[in-house]
């Protein structure tokens, strides 16, 4: 029988120090087949010199986007790579600003095998705490515009599509979304249902691929006791250092998801769009009594 090749694919976009610190930490663990770093059009010379850095490393593998179609579109660029000249079966898509033994990886490699699953991920810790929201439920578009405002977390909006923590106590849990920062794809599955949607230049997209994996009658699991680590967002916030501006994109991904997969009404999205306006009023006025 063939194996059945793993890659790991890490998306850079001007954080070349923190590719190469993950990459030196990986690259000697023996399930991996290959090592994947997609440049996604990065500005500076990060590039050239993870290019000049592993020229002489046959399974680490250093491409370009040639542009900054965002994170699903370098993403997906990578995973047809990944799939179409690495021949790799899975493929671990993963965020340069993370931390993981070769155990998850077995352990995420077992379960997606063994269920036949479409997506695997670890549960994710900061700071060494479990994240609070691990996975949920496709959320309606008036239960996720909600949950950004305070007054809606108050009123428990988020407890309609998150899970609770009881249903965590299991060593798999079969869930719709999961945290993005690392997880493993069949990569046909993954492409099958078209990959990321390259309409969302940043963020929604755990939200989107669960949708898509979900409406395909995909299997997705979270294991609850293999972790990572993130550092949180490092990457995104170097990037992106406004919060206003990074809730701005995550508000124009939503109204692509609203529109072109929950098939809302043109009344509904002024009021999503009214909904989205008093986040943001929340977020300036916190900014300004700090």
């Amino acid at each position: 029988m063939m194996k059945e090749k793993i890659t790991c694919e890490i998306l850079n976009y001007n954080d070349y120090k923190t590719v190469i610190n993950m990459v030196e930490r990986i690259k000697g663990y023996n399930i991996l087949d290959y090592i994947l770093i997609v440049d996604n059009g990065s500005t500076d010379s990060s590039y050239k010199i993870l290019s000049n850095m592993y020229c002489n490393e046959k399974t680490i593998k250093v491409i370009s986007s040639n542009k900054n179609g965002g994170y699903g579109f370098g993403n997906n660029f990578g995973i047809k790579y990944a799939f179409n000249k690495l021949n790799s079966k899975y493929i671990i898509v993963s965020n340069p600003d993370v931390l993981f033994k070769e155990k998850l990886i077995q352990e995420l490699k077992r379960v997606i095998k063994r269920e036949d699953a479409a997506l695997v991920s670890g549960t994710q810790k900061i700071n060494g705490s479990i994240v609070q929201q691990r996975a949920w439920k496709v959320p309606t578009p008036f239960q996720w515009a909600f949950d950004e405002l305070k007054i809606g977390r108050l009123l428990g909006v988020g407890k309609k599509f998150y899970y609770p923590s009881s249903y965590y106590k299991k060593a798999i849990s079969q869930v719709e979304c999961v945290v993005g920062a690392m997880f493993m794809i069949d990569a046909e599955k993954f492409l099958t249902v078209g990959g990321y949607d390259e309409d969302m230049f940043l963020f929604c997209e755990e939200t989107t691929i669960g949708y898509k994996l979900k409406k395909a009658n995909y299997k997705s699991f979270l294991l609850n006791y293999e972790y990572y680590d993130h550092l949180h967002s490092a990457t995104i916030n170097k990037s992106i250092p406004s919060a206003i501006k990074r809730l701005r994109i995550l508000h124009t991904s939503e109204k692509i998801f609203d529109k072109k997969y929950m098939k809302i009404s043109f009344a509904e999205s002024i009021l999503i769009k009214l909904i989205f306006h008093l986040s943001i009023l929340e977020l300036k006025i916190k900014s300004i009594l700090r």
